[in-house]
């Protein structure tokens, strides 16, 4: 799943306006802040690509769709998710 860089933006200014109106945290640099959720989202999306290619190589010979593809797609997800300590 690729993420454009639009669309981490919008995510890290809702992220921003629900931090600050559920008053979680303060910043004295609003920009700074607001990129330190971008990186983030950014590291979390690339994780989840790496992860998603690796469980699509493991069932290279499954046919996409069917009942066994996604039992398995769940399954080695969850693995890679647990390898990955996340």
């Amino acid at each position: 799943m690729s993420i454009s860089e639009d669309r981490v933006s919008h995510l890290a200014h809702k992220i921003m306006e629900r931090i600050w109106r559920d008053d979680l945290a303060d910043w004295t640099d609003e920009r700074r802040a607001l990129e330190r959720i971008k990186e983030s989202l950014a590291a979390y999306f690339h994780v989840a690509d790496e992860i998603e290619e690796t469980v699509r190589v493991k069932l290279k010979t499954k046919v996409p769709g069917s009942r066994d593809w996604d039992i398995l797609y769940h399954k080695y997800y969850q693995e890679e998710l647990a390898k990955r300590k996340w």
